[in-house]
C-alpha cells in the first residue's frame, strides 16, 4: 500500500497574506452561448431556473463564488455567437442581450455578495479597424493609443448599464483579449489609470468611487504564463493589476513567478478557466477501464487540478467553463458541464451529481470567499500533488494528492484527499498547533462509484464512511483508488444540504411539439407573454441560439419581425475566426418535418460579394462544431440571384434557378425531409425533389442562415408532414444503465464532443464470447447511433423473433443511425442484438413513439 506523511501545523497558517490564499472555491463561466437557453428556462419553466441557480449559487455552502461574463462581439467564439452589448461607438450599451448579465443579477438574489468579472472575447465591429492590429505578434506595440480610448468606453458604458440596469458593479475587469498570446502591458497600465482617476461622464447617482476601485484580473492567457514574469519583473504593474490567472495549466512558469506574486506580494492568482467534468459520472461508471468515478476530465480529474494548481502555482479559485451548458448539443465543446440545460420547453435538465459532488468536497467543508468574509484559507505547508500533466492529470495518479483548508481562527480544518490511481493510499497526519484539541474527532466524508453493477451509480457518493479519533494528534486516513475523501472536524452529518441527495429537475422532459400536426411556430409578437418579455432579453427570440452573426426581434410598423443585424461593414474582429450569420433552433428529437418560412431580402445594404446575399433552411441538425449553417446534413439556399442549391452534408447535389426573382416582397419557402425524400419550394413553386440513398439523416434540430445583411424573417412554422409522423419519445446513451451488455464489449468514456456525452461502445464478434446487447422500450421501432468505421453483422431480434439474421449497419458520421428499424406495432418491445461479424459501434439509441 502506498504510504504519505504529512503535519498539520496552526502555527504556520498564513493571516498575513490577505486574498493571496483565501479559499476561493469556485467560479461559473458565462459566455459564447453557454448560458442562451437559460433565458428561456427563467421565462417557460421558472422553478427549473430557480432550481439551478440554487444548486450553484445558493445556500450555506455555496459552490459557486464568482460569475465572470465573456463579452459577445456577434461572432462565434467557439460554442456559439455572444452578442456584442454595443454596436456603434455611440449606441447605448444594452446588457439585456445574451444571458450573462442578468444571470449574474439572478444569482445575486440568492447570493448577494457574488463575486463578478467580465472581460472580452474579441472586438465588435465598430473597433475593428482600430484593434486590426491586436492579432499580430506585438500588438502591444502595433496598437496604437487612438484605440484605447473607444476600447475603453465599450468596457465603462457595459459596467454602467449592467448597474444601472441590475443594480450591481463589476468586481474584476480584464482589459486584455481572452486568451491572449501576446499580453498588451501598455494598453493595461492605461487602462488601469484610466479607470482609477475617471471624474466624468457618469449618470447621476452612479458611485464613481467604487468604480475607480474596481480591480483588474490579468492576462487570462491560455497555457502561456509569460504575464506572470513580467509582473514579477514590473513594479508598476504590480501595483496596477491586484489579480492574475491563466488557464488549462496548472503548473507554474519556470521562474516560479505565480507563486512569487501570491507569497510574496500577496496577489490574487486564479485557475481563470478550466474545463468542467466531461462525459456524465452516471455513465462513466459503466466504463470498461474500472476507474469508477474517476479518469481523465473526470470530477476526480478536476479535483485534482484544484489541488494541483495551488501546489504547483497558487491558484485559489478554479473558474469552469462552462458550469452550466445552456446550449443546444452537438456545438463544440458539448458534454463538458455540471449541468445540462438544453430542454426549456419542458423545463427538463440533467444534473452531474457525480462531478458536482466532486465539487462540492471542497465547498462543504470550507467557507470560501476573501479576505474582508472571513474565508477559510490554504494551509500551504499541509498541501501536495504529484499527479502528473499539466491539464489533463492522466498519469503518476498514484502520488499523494492532498490540500488542507483551515477557518481564520483555526478552530477547524478539512483535509480533501484525492486518489485516481488503481491502489489505495495511508494517509499519516500530524495535528499541532490548533485552537481546538489537537485530538479532535475528524468525519471522513467519502465519494466513490459503486461496488457492484446492480448498485446505483451514486450509492457511495459523499457519505461519512467513519469517524476517526485521532491520538495524540496523530491520524491514519486511508483513501481507496478511485474516490475523493474529505476529513473534517465540522459536524456536518445532519447538514442536510452537505449529504447527499441525488438532484434532479422538478419536471420530466418532453418534446416540443404544438397541436395536431404543428411542432412549432414563431411570429414574433409574443402576444402571450408580459409585455416586457422581449425588451428583458435584448429581443431574443424563444429558443433560438445564435452560432454566427446576430439575429434579433425588432419592430416597425406596428409589426415584428426577426433581423438579421449584422452586416459586411459591422463583422467582429474574431477571436480565432467565424461563419456566416445563422442560428440553430427546435428539438432534436424531430424526424419528418417541413420548415415553412417568410423571409424578405435586405436589397439595399451593397457588399462586394455576388454571392453573398441568401437565405437558407437546415435540416436534421445535431452536430455544429464550428458553427455553420451546412453544420446541417441536408441545407436548401436560395440566392438574391433567384438561385437554389440543395446541400448535403457540405455537398452541392440539386442545383435550380428562378427567373425574376423579386427582392421587393416577402417569400415563402418550405424544406421539407420525410424519411430519405427532400424538397423545396418558394412561393408555392416545387423547385427540388432529392432521394437521398447514400446514408441519409433522419433526426435533428433546425438551422436558419443568411449572408452578412439584414434579412428578414417574419414568421417560421415546423410541421409534421402529417399527423402520422412518429418522433424520437427518449434517446439513451450506450452507457446508460438500462441497457445491457454481455460479451466482447468495450466501453470508453472522455471521446470527443462528437459523441453523444463522449461516450461510445465498441461490439468486436467473437465465437466464446459473442456481443450482445439487450434492451426494453415502448413505441414502434428504435435506430442504433454511431459511427462505422468498418464493416459489420448484426443479428436483430425483437419480441422474441429474428427479424433480420444479418444486418449491415450503414456507414456514416458521427451521430448518425447506423441501424433504423420502424413499423412496429405501438407497444411494448424487447430487442436483442447480437455482433455477428465485424466491429459494431454503439453511441446512443433512440426510440421512435
Amino acid at each position: 500500500m502506498n504510504k504519505t506523511s504529512f503535519i498539520i501545523d496552526g502555527e504556520k497558517l498564513d493571516l498575513n497574506a490577505m486574498n493571496a490564499n483565501t479559499f476561493k472555491g469556485f467560479g461559473y463561466i458565462s459566455c459564447n452561448n453557454s448560458s442562451r437557453l437559460l433565458l428561456d428556462y427563467k421565462w417557460e419553466h421558472p422553478e427549473s431556473y430557480q432550481q439551478i441557480l440554487t444548486i450553484l449559487f445558493g445556500g450555506a455552502h455555496p459552490l459557486m463564488r464568482m460569475l465572470k461574463v465573456e463579452m459577445g462581439i456577434d461572432a462565434n467564439t467557439s460554442s456559439g455567437t455572444e452578442p456584442a452589448t454595443m454596436r456603434t461607438a455611440d449606441e447605448a450599451a444594452n446588457v439585456c442581450r445574451g444571458a450573462g448579465f442578468q444571470l449574474i443579477a439572478d444569482a445575486r438574489q440568492l447570493q448577494p455578495t457574488l463575486k463578478t468579472a467580465i472581460l472580452r472575447w474579441g472586438e465588435p465591429g465598430f473597433l475593428r479597424k482600430l484593434w486590426a492590429n491586436v492579432k499580430t505578434d506585438n500588438p502591444d506595440q502595433d496598437v496604437l493609443e487612438a484605440a484605447y480610448e473607444p476600447m475603453y468606453q465599450w468596457y465603462k458604458k457595459t459596467i454602467i448599464a449592467a448597474y444601472e440596469t441590475y443594480g450591481y458593479l463589476i468586481d474584476y475587469v480584464d482589459p486584455d483579449r481572452n486568451e491572449t498570446k501576446h499580453p498588451m502591458y501598455r494598453w493595461i497600465k492605461w487602462f488601469a489609470t484610466r479607470l482609477k482617476t475617471d471624474k466624468s461622464e457618469f449618470p447621476e447617482g452612479f458611485p464613481v468611487e467604487k468604480y475607480n476601485d474596481i480591480k483588474l484580473i490579468a492576462a487570462d492567457q491560455n497555457y502561456e504564463r509569460d504575464f506572470g514574469d513580467q509582473m514579477v519583473a514590473d513594479q508598476d504593474l504590480r501595483v496596477k493589476v491586484p489579480a492574475v490567472g491563466f488557464h488549462y495549466n496548472t503548473d507554474d512558469s519556470a521562474t516560479q513567478s505565480f507563486t512569487k506574486l501570491a507569497d510574496e506580494y500577496q496577489h490574487e492568482v486564479w485557475y481563470s478557466e478550466g474545463i468542467a467534468p466531461m462525459t456524465n459520472g452516471k455513465y462513466r461508471v459503466h466504463a470498461s477501464n474500472g476507474e469508477g468515478i474517476g479518469g481523465t476530465q473526470s470530477g476526480l480529474d478536476i479535483a485534482n487540478r484544484l489541488i494541483k494548481s495551488y501546489v504547483k502555482s497558487r491558484r485559489s479559485l478554479y473558474l469552469f467553463q462552462p458550469a452550466v451548458s445552456a446550449y443546444y448539443p452537438g456545438v463544440n465543446y458539448s458534454h463538458k458541464e455540471l449541468i445540462a440545460a438544453s430542454r426549456p420547453w419542458s423545463g427538463f435538465f440533467e444534473v452531474d451529481n457525480v462531478g458536482l459532488q466532486c465539487m462540492k468536497h471542497f465547498s462543504d467543508f470550507a467557507k470560501a470567499g476573501w479576505d474582508d468574509e472571513g474565508a477559510w484559507r490554504y494551509l500551504t505547508s499541509a498541501c501536495d500533488s504529484g499527479v502528473g500533466g499539466t491539464e489533463n492529470l492522466d498519469h503518476n495518479q498514484e502520488a499523494p494528492s492532498y490540500l488542507t483548508l483551515m477557518a481564520p481562527d483555526k478552530q477547524n480544518y478539512s483535509v480533501i484527499f484525492v486518489n485516481d490511481s488503481a491502489q489505495p493510499r495511508m494517509y499519516h497526519v500530524t495535528i499541532q498547533n490548533v485552537a481546538v484539541n489537537q485530538s479532535q474527532q475528524l468525519d471522513v466524508w467519502e465519494s466513490i462509484g459503486p461496488k457492484s453493477v446492480e448498485d446505483g451509480y451514486d450509492s457511495r457518493m459523499k457519505r461519512i464512511r467513519e469517524t476517526i479519533q485521532p491520538i495524540d494528534g496523530k491520524a491514519d486516513i486511508l483513501v481507496y483508488p478511485h474516490s475523493i475523501v474529505t476529513a473534517t472536524t465540522l459536524r456536518l452529518r445532519n447538514d442536510q444540504e452537505v449529504v447527499y441527495h441525488r438532484l434532479a429537475a422538478p419536471c420530466t422532459d418532453k418534446v416540443l411539439k404544438g397541436t395536431g400536426d404543428m411542432l412549432y411556430m414563431d411570429d414574433f409578437s409574443y402576444a402571450d407573454y408580459s409585455s416586457d418579455y422581449l425588451m428583458s432579453r435584448g429581443g431574443t427570440p424563444r429558443y433560438m441560439t445564435d452560432q454566427g452573426g446576430a439575429f434579433e426581434v425588432v419592430r416597425e410598423n406596428d409589426r415584428n419581425f426577426l433581423q438579421q443585424m449584422i452586416s459586411e461593414k459591422q463583422r467582429a474582429l474574431d477571436w480565432e475566426y467565424s461563419y456566416a450569420p445563422n442560428l440553430t433552433f427546435g428539438d432534436d428529437h424531430w424526424t419528418d418535418y417541413a420548415v415553412m418560412v417568410s423571409v424578405k431580402f435586405d436589397n439595399h445594404t451593397q457588399q462586394n460579394s455576388p454571392t453573398g446575399n441568401y437565405f437558407g433552411i437546415g435540416l436534421r441538425e445535431l452536430t455544429d462544431v464550428k458553427g455553420r449553417l451546412e453544420s446541417a446534413p441536408y441545407v436548401f439556399k436560395i440566392f438574391s440571384d433567384g438561385s437554389c442549391q440543395l446541400i448535403k452534408e457540405d455537398q452541392i447535389v440539386k442545383l435550380t434557378y428562378i427567373d425574376n426573382f423579386d427582392l421587393s416582397i416577402d417569400h415563402q419557402l418550405i424544406f421539407q425531409a420525410e424519411g430519405n425524400h427532400l424538397t423545396a419550394s418558394v412561393d408555392n413553386q416545387h423547385i427540388i425533389d432529392f432521394v437521398d440513398t447514400g446514408n441519409p439523416h433522419f433526426s435533428g434540430r433546425v438551422k436558419l442562415g443568411s449572408g452578412y445583411f439584414h434579412t428578414r424573417i417574419n414568421w417560421i412554422e415546423v410541421k409534421r408532414v402529417n399527423r402520422d409522423t412518429a418522433l424520437i419519445s427518449e434517446r439513451l446513451d450506450n452507457l446508460d444503465d438500462r441497457l445491457v451488455y454481455t460479451g466482447n464489449w468495450l466501453h470508453v468514456c472522455g471521446l470527443d464532443n462528437t459523441k453523444w456525452n463522449r461516450t461510445l461502445s465498441y461490439g468486436t464478434a467473437d465465437a466464446e464470447k459473442t456481443p450482445i446487447l439487450s434492451f426494453c422500450f415502448v413505441g414502434t421501432g428504435f435506430s442504433l447511433i454511431g459511427k462505422q468505421n468498418t464493416t459489420s453483422s448484426l443479428q436483430i431480434t425483437i419480441d422474441h423473433q429474428v427479424i433480420n439474421w444479418n444486418y449491415h449497419p450503414q456507414s456514416g458520421s458521427d451521430r448518425s443511425e447506423n441501424t433504423r428499424i420502424i413499423g412496429l406495432l405501438a407497444g411494448k418491445h424487447q430487442v436483442t442484438v447480437m455482433v455477428t461479424d465485424g466491429k459494431f459501434t454503439l453511441d446512443a439509441i433512440e426510440f421512435i413513439e
